[in-house]
């Protein structure tokens, strides 16, 4: 599957496509003033605007305490518990309509999520911690109404940060993320992570480089924070050419 990464930046897509991605706290989109698609205060919960609840209170999700019902418009998590998703947002799609400000799009395959996943997540049956997140993810975003609710969550809650309102269903969204502490984003700050693996040809004879992922933290100019991955050398190594970049020209 070909996904695509839109951006304002040239320089940002030129090292996109060499294979340094940066993943961003997610309360960024959350707090970040913006017009054109990247803000949504309501990431990473299940919040029902006032111009569908209004018009169908009754489709309004069921809650109980103590035996007693009621109706629930919103459930949020604390800034706290959101601060430790860290997220790489792609497109399924290439116009204008999935980040409008965007200048350039970098073509990506599927394939490099599901490498930083053979990387950092140990055997299917045990990916996940006591309370269902993954520290490393990646999904198509699932979106949802009034009148089509998310699907229950049960133990996999890593889910949760694959969910959004339908306002942003033009956006066809795929995304990757990190489930990360403070206490990961400071040691990988102060001494890079390094994820080094043999790799071998189809006949089983071990190719002359290495699968190497460089995993470091920090901090922008505008004082978010990010995790960024580093592949570029096994990419070169793998590959004659960077990904391609599309020069889409939607900022106004």
């Amino acid at each position: 599957m070909l996904l695509y990464k839109l951006t304002t930046s040239l320089e940002i897509a030129k090292q996109i496509s060499v294979g340094i991605f940066r993943f961003y706290e997610l309360t960024k989109y959350i707090k970040i003033e913006d017009t054109v698609g990247r803000l949504d205060k309501d990431e990473c919960s299940v919040s029902f605007p006032k111009k569908e609840w209004s018009k169908f209170p009754e489709k309004l999700p069921t809650a109980t305490l103590d035996g007693v019902e009621f109706k629930c418009a919103s459930i949020k998590f604390s800034e706290d518990y959101i601060k430790q998703y860290f997220v790489f947002c792609t497109s399924k799609v290439i116009n204008d309509t999935v980040i409008r400000d965007s200048k350039y799009a970098v073509e990506l395959h599927l394939d490099i999520f599901e490498t930083f996943e053979m990387l950092l997540c140990p055997p299917k049956s045990d990916s996940l911690n006591a309370n269902g997140n993954k520290f490393f993810s990646h999904s198509p975003v699932a979106y949802y109404d009034i009148h089509n609710h998310p699907d229950p969550l049960l133990e996999d809650t890593w889910r949760e940060i694959y969910i959004k309102h339908s306002d942003f269903k033009h956006q066809h969204e795929y995304r990757a993320a990190l489930f990360a502490s403070d206490h990961f984003f400071n040691r990988v700050r102060n001494e890079p992570m390094v994820i080094e693996r043999n790799i071998f040809n189809k006949n089983g004879k071990k190719i002359d480089f290495n699968l190497k992922l460089s995993i470091n933290s920090g901090i922008d100019t505008d004082g978010w924070r990010y995790v960024q991955f580093d592949i570029s050398e096994f990419s070169a190594n793998l590959k004659p050419e960077p990904s391609k970049i599309i020069e889409v020209g939607y900022a106004k």
